[in-house]
This record gives structure tokens, sequence and C-alpha cells, in this order.
């Protein structure tokens, strides 16, 4: 795979794949309460459909390229179709919702798995893009994808909880699933933390050492360990699993918040680090 060229890019490209990753993550996460109980989850599956659709589709402009191979063009691609899955699913979720059709749930789940494999594909996607570019920290880092992934788990299921949530509480049962699911996507986001740092350190690389300092100690470490360690991670782990003991609409929306800063910061941190 050849190398991308290294570029700063703005603060808006965060923005981008953070959303990006949330929506990919809120479409995995609705199709699999579609495919496990439609019924009982049925608010779940609009929820995270409708978010999915709102997607920043300007992001193609940026990322479309000819190059069939090349990294950006397979997210691009990837974001293509998954926009259109998003779309459909939308659509067909306010035909029920208007009464305009009984019930589209075969119909819904043909999209759903095929936009979520492209939804699974697009929350890591920036990870394996910036693993792709010339730049000594992401290169060095080979868990990237698989942190932006869990990222996009924990944030698009915080999302999801944290819309029902304000809806007064409605679909407890649904708002308690998403619970646990951020509890695992945290897990998981936080041993991908880890795999990071240790094979950035592990990689000998001066370059990449010094950019990972920014970070882990340098003028990025308040908000890197304060903010999207602590804040964003460690402590709503700890509430999310007090909330599975004791089920609170208002202790899941709190944790939602905090989860959805901290991913973001997690990706925000490691693209600046990476530039310098």
């Amino acid at each position: 795979m050849a190398m991308l060229q290294s570029a700063h890019w703005p603060v808006l490209i965060d923005v981008y794949f953070f959303l990006g990753g949330l929506a990919g993550g809120a479409f995995v996460i609705a199709t699999a309460a579609l495919l496990v109980d439609a019924v009982r989850y049925r608010d779940v599956v609009r929820v995270g459909y409708y978010l999915a659709f709102v997607v920043p589709l300007r992001f193609l402009n940026m990322v479309l390229n000819f190059n069939p191979l090349s990294p950006m063009s397979m997210g691009a691609w990837a974001l293509l179709g998954f926009s259109t899955a998003a779309f459909l699913a939308a659509v067909m979720t306010l035909l029920e919702d208007l009464g305009k059709v009984r019930d589209l749930s075969g119909p819904k789940l043909i999209v759903g798995v095929i936009g979520g494999a492209m939804g699974f594909f697009l929350a890591a996607y920036p990870g394996v893009l910036l693993g792709a570019t010339a730049r000594p920290l992401w290169i060095n880092a080979h868990v990237l994808g698989a942190l932006f992934l869990a990222v996009g788990a924990s944030s698009g299921a915080a999302a999801m909880a944290l819309v029902l949530a304000v809806l007064r509480g409605r679909d407890r049962d649904g708002v308690a699933r998403l619970g646990t699911t951020i509890v695992l996507a945290l897990l998981i986001q936080l041993l991908a933390v880890i795999g990071f740092v240790w094979s950035v350190q592990a990689s000998g690389s001066s370059q990449a050492l010094k950019a990972l300092a920014l970070i882990t100690s340098g003028p990025y470490s308040t908000l890197f360990w304060g903010g999207a360690i602590v804040v964003g991670s460690v402590v709503p782990l700890l509430l999310g699993l007090l909330g599975l003991k004791r089920p609170s609409v208002g202790l899941t929306a709190v944790v939602s918040v905090l989860v959805l800063v901290g991913g973001f910061l997690v990706k925000t941190l490691i693209m600046a680090a990476g530039q310098v």
C-alpha cells in the first residue's frame, strides 16, 4: 500500500472523522437491535438509523479521487455506499413513523446488513487512513483502526442513549441495553489506547516517540489524561458499571455526554500530535 503524503488537516476534518465513526457505530448497533428484536427495540432502531443519516456528505468532496487502490478512495466509496444505505433506512423508518406503511422490517434488515458492513468499515477507516499517511506517530501505531472502531461504537451507542434519555426516558429497556454496549465499547477502547501507546513506544522511532510525548507528557497531556482518559473513559466506565446493577436513564445520559466528549478528544489529540 503506497503511503499518502502527509498533510496538516483543519479541525473540521476531526469533526468529520468523529461524526463518521459515530454514524457508522449507530447504524451497526441499530441493525443489531433490529436483528435481535425489531419490536422490543423499535425506538433504538429508529434513533440509530436517524442518527446515521446525519453523516456530513461534504466529506466526500475532500476524500474522493480516482485511484481505486488508495485508502482515501476506499473510504470515499464506503462512505458513499453507507450514506445511501443510511438514507434508505431513514426513509423507511420515517414512512413507518408517519403511518404510511405498517412494517418494513424485512427491507430494513436487508439494507441494514449491507449498510452495517460499510458502517463497520467507516468507523475504522480513519485509523486505517492515518496509518497509511507518512507521519511517524500514525504509521508506528498499529492499532489505530481498532481504536477508532471502538470510539465509533462507544460514541454511536452514547449518542443513541442520549437521544432516548432526552425523550423523557422513552424505551428504558433500550437505554439499559445501550448502556451495556457503552461499557463493552469503553473497555475495548481503553485496551486499544494502551495498545496504541505501547506500539509507538515499541517502534523505537525517535520521531514517533517525540510526537507521542506531546500526548503523554507534553502540551496535550492534560487534555489526554484528564479529558480523554479519566473524564471521557474511566469515569463513564465506572458509572456505566454502576448502571448495570442499578439502571437509570439519568445516569446513562451523563455517561453518554462524557463518552462523546472523551471519544472526540481521543481522535482529535491523536490527529493533532501526528501532524506536529
